[in-house]
């Protein structure tokens, strides 16, 4: 028995044709999606349309919102920490930008690692962040002529576009024929500072001159959106509910005594006229506001009555952690972590949930700060203090910068719930040649020949001063006795 569809018809234009259904339901104009997700747009458009608003949604949360402050602090201190640094493979380098380091910012306040800490506070709070790299004198005294300085991203107008002449300029970007950034027009002073009109305008600024973070979601996407976007309306609900409950809980507490009392006037006179207040003895003004535990004196034709919302307390507690759980997954880090709540939390749930959230850190410390942010400063750093005379290195722009720059960046160490297991588990993976030593010290913060050169500067120095360790392989057997001893017994042996 065959089964035959009557076919669906539309008019269209005017014609009668037949509607196909959509393979796919989530594809479909049905009831269940209708008027879902129906906009269809480029990277870019929306960005353009909505980025402003999104920034100052964003910085009104951080400023207001207990939630949003410690996602934002959570972020930072997980992917910088205490800064993100490099190890040149060279003493003479080394030393030169440590030192830099020290005084890199243009502003006079923090070294560099501060300015990183910022830097992605920025790209987490606004969707990206804007350096502009500035040279100095050689008189200035710097260790190498050149710094950082910050500026927010508000700077880059995102309704800046034009076409004109071969340019483009798109986002306040401006873009040459194949379509590598030239140009940044940025605004003289932040744009929402009490500047006037005259004084604030674009200055062109060459791209090379420009270091510009922002995790990029979509190919072509040109500027970055805050880490909040997707969870910005919870949490200005979570802070109304909040509101409403305390307002509720206050409420409460008005309850008094209501006391209602009769008109005394003369039986047969004819009461007041229209308009007319009742004198009463002891007359009070009338009844505005509550006071707890007060007396409330009521006319014979008042009474109070109080509104009965629906009482959601037993279920607050569980709706609040469904909504934070949410904000956290949208801010990219555990609800641990946002709430400072462990209630329920064992040894195994919580390393499960850390051990994903920090594939993710690694992750953004390898594209987004390290590829984005360091290697360009210390690429244009060792340039300038090549051409400043800061550092003589033969044959630099030869093929001898390449190598230079073949740097390690060391962020710092994960601290592990329990600390033995994690070691042990290195140990073992070391000792049966699955995980090189060069790794498990990149693990601590540590480079390898750095490592290597501070247990050897420890054990010289224990030597010098006959010191035996009992931390000291070279001495000491795992467990604690002298390596000599052993040796002498061993002899011994042999000898009889």
């Amino acid at each position: 028995m065959t089964v035959s569809h009557k076919p669906r018809l539309r008019y269209r234009g005017g014609q009668l044709v037949q509607v196909r259904a959509s393979a796919y339901e989530g594809a479909s104009s049905k009831r269940r999606m209708a008027g879902k997700g129906t906009l269809v747009s480029g990277p870019n458009g929306p960005i353009e349309r909505s980025l402003p608003m999104l920034v100052a949604r964003s910085h009104n949360a951080i400023r207001n919102n207990a939630y949003a402050t410690s996602a934002k602090e959570k972020y930072i201190s997980n992917l910088v920490g205490t800064g993100i640094k490099p190890q040149w493979g060279d003493e003479t380098i080394q030393a030169l930008w440590d030192r830099w380091a020290g005084e890199c910012d243009a502003d006079g306040v923090d070294n560099f690692y501060g300015l990183q800490s910022m830097a992605v506070g920025s790209q987490f709070e606004a969707g990206e962040a804007l350096a502009r790299i500035r040279y100095r004198r050689k008189s200035d005294g710097l260790a190498v002529p050149m710094q950082l300085q910050l500026i927010e991203p508000e700077h880059l107008d995102p309704a800046y576009s034009q076409a004109f002449g071969g340019r483009l300029i798109k986002m306040g970007i401006e873009f040459n024929a194949i379509g590598q950034r030239t140009v940044y027009h940025l605004w003289r002073f932040h744009p929402h500072e009490q500047i006037t009109r005259e004084l604030n305008t674009r200055v062109p600024v060459p791209a090379e001159g420009v270091i510009h973070m922002y995790r990029r979601q979509r190919p072509g996407q040109l500027r970055g959106v805050p880490e909040l976007t997707s969870v910005i309306v919870r949490l200005y609900e979570i802070d109304e509910m909040q509101d409403a409950t305390l307002a509720r809980q206050k409420l409460a507490q008005l309850f008094g005594v209501f006391v209602k009392r009769k008109t005394s006037h003369d039986p047969e006179d004819e009461g007041p006229m229209f308009g007319e207040l009742v004198s009463m003895p002891g007359e009070v003004e009338p009844l505005g506001e509550f006071t707890p535990g007060g007396i409330h004196y009521l006319e014979d034709d008042e009474e109070v009555q109080f509104s009965n919302p629906p009482d959601i307390q037993s279920q607050y507690t569980e709706w609040l952690r469904t909504e934070l759980l949410a904000v956290a997954a949208g801010a990219g880090i555990t609800y641990e972590q946002l709430t400072g709540d462990l209630k329920g939390v064992n040894y195994s749930s919580i390393r499960a949930g850390l051990l994903e959230f920090r594939r993710r850190v690694e992750a953004l410390q390898a594209t987004l700060i390290v590829h984005q942010w360091c290697r360009r400063i210390a690429a244009k750093w060792l340039d300038v203090a090549v051409t400043s005379g800061a550092l003589a290195i033969p044959g630099y722009w030869q093929g001898a910068r390449e190598h230079a720059l073949a740097i390690d960046w060391i962020a710092p160490k994960w601290a592990w719930v329990d600390p033995l297991k994690e070691v042990t588990a290195d140990l073992l993976e070391v000792r049966a040649g699955f995980k090189p030593r060069s790794e498990a010290a990149g693990e601590r913060g540590w480079s390898i020949e750095q490592l290597d050169a501070e247990i050897d500067r420890a054990n010289q120095s224990a030597d010098r001063f006959g010191l035996l360790l009992d931390s000291d392989p070279r001495h000491m057997a795992k467990n604690g006795s002298l390596h000599q001893a052993l040796e002498a017994l061993a002899n011994t042996d042999e000898e009889n």
